[in-house]
């Protein structure tokens, strides 16, 4: 198992935002985090296999609308939170959740993803066995949390 920490987790996420919508972002200083808006959208993709798990996307309504603006190529005001946001969110999320499945799976993958869909809050978990960073994306938050699924709790579903 190769294991992602708060670190390399924050790295993936920033080089997919880059790669993929030239969003600029960069680990947050815990100092200032009060400074970011909250996150309002919550969004998450499952993968499964031999490891199994979870990649959580949490963004503020500025976070979304940036991020889609500039995948679709558009002026911010053209773009809906609750439309165009969040089907953004959802590619970010399968984008990042891919990412996580390749580093999890090495070379030879046998990890599979599922669709990403949009939950609410209560799915976002920060428990013991969950890695969190927050990202700020020019004034904007970004909080990415990969859970994965203990032995334990496997076995139980």
């Amino acid at each position: 198992m190769n294991d992602l920490n708060t670190e390399r987790l924050g790295k993936l996420a920033i080089e997919a935002l880059e790669r993929t919508a030239f969003v600029v972002a960069e680990p947050a200083d815990e100092d200032f985090l009060d400074e970011l808006p909250e996150c309002d959208w919550h969004t998450k993709i499952e993968y499964s296999g031999p490891e199994s798990g979870t990649v959580i996307l949490s963004g503020s309504s500025g976070f979304l609308v940036e991020l889609a603006s500039s995948l679709l190529g558009v002026c911010a005001e053209d773009v809906r939170t609750d439309g165009e946001g969040l089907d953004a969110l959802r590619e970010m999320t399968n984008i990042v959740g891919g990412s996580v499945v390749t580093v999890l799976g090495g070379a030879h993958c046998k990890l599979s993803l599922g669709l990403p869909e949009v939950v609410d809050s209560s799915a976002v978990s920060d428990g013991s066995t969950c890695v969190h960073c927050i990202l700020d994306a020019e004034g904007e938050r970004l909080d990415i949390y990969w859970i994965p699924k203990t032995e334990s709790s496997s076995r139980a579903a």
